[in-house]
């Protein structure tokens, strides 16, 4: 398979693609998925590619090997080849930036950097600089030269900060899978009604409040106010990235914040930011 069909296992799965480059063993792609276009359904697959996945908004549910994470903004998701992978629910609003590298050329540079025999065992956090390199690469005048030069920094910055933590993180799947996965979309798609509360998901689970607090924790390793918190926070950096000049009080009541101070408190504790140090930081 090549690095450009490696994106979703071939592009008759996709029908809106943004943009998409490629140059010889590096490609990079730009989803985007809006109410009024077809959905992406759930799939997965695998391929001898590497992949880094970098959700530009919310993406409800990323499988990896098993393990399912919520596709958070700021982060980079990577996958090792032949490690099966794909997104759980069909997606009709979200944008991701897919980057593929070809196997050998990547494990090339990896040891050129003395990162030989590291594997990629959890996400790591990029600034919105690395997103701007992505967009420089996609929307390059195809100089060669400086096509390349923007992909040896991007397989640098992919290197240096994703191999920097050896722990393995990796979420196994639990016995809860249906009734929490139904709550998870649930969730998704309900996250920015501000008097959602933990005791209607657990009635719509089926579950007693206790019993559906511990399921829930021990399918995703987070508590279910914890996890809307995080599909919150990240839909706000969404805005923040894409929207500087919103003001915080506004963002904080289209992610589905009570007040001000509640989203300030809450992206502090889930980023180490206030909203005001995020964007002077990474915007």
């Amino acid at each position: 398979m090549s690095v450009k069909d490696a994106h979703v296992g071939g592009f008759n799965k996709v029908e809106n693609f943004s943009m998409v480059k490629t140059i010889d063993n590096f490609s990079v792609a730009e989803y985007h998925y809006e109410e009024n276009k077809p959905n992406i359904v759930a799939f997965s697959h695998s391929h001898l590619e590497y992949e880094f996945i970098l959700p530009l908004k919310t993406v409800p549910l990323l499988i990896y090997e098993k393990a399912n994470y919520i596709g958070e903004v700021g982060y980079v998701y990577p996958v090792n080849p032949n490690v099966v992978h794909g997104i759980e629910f069909p997606l009709d609003k979200s944008s991701v930036l897919d980057i593929t590298i070809d196997m050998n050329y990547f494990d090339k540079i990896k040891k050129e950097l003395g990162y030989e025999g590291h594997y990629f065992y959890t996400r790591f956090q990029v600034g919105t600089s690395f997103i701007e390199l992505c967009y420089n690469f996609l929307k390059g005048n195809n100089n060669q030269f400086k096509e390349e030069s923007i992909m040896n920094l991007i397989i640098t910055a992919l290197i240096s900060d994703g191999l920097s933590d050896d722990s393995d993180r990796r979420r196994p799947e639990k016995k809860y899978a249906k009734s929490i996965k139904k709550i998870l979309v649930y969730m998704y798609e309900h996250y920015n009604n501000p008097n959602l509360t933990i005791e209607q998901l657990a009635t719509l689970s089926d579950y007693s409040i206790t019993y559906f607090t511990k399921a829930f924790k021990a399918y995703m390793h987070d508590s279910p106010i914890v996890h809307l918190n995080k599909l919150r926070n990240s839909e706000a950096k969404s805005l923040l990235i894409a929207n500087p000049n919103m003001n915080f009080k506004e963002i904080s009541e289209k992610v589905g914040f009570s007040n001000l101070s509640t989203f300030t408190e809450s992206f502090k504790r889930i980023t180490g930011y206030t909203p005001k140090d995020f964007k002077n930081k990474y915007i």
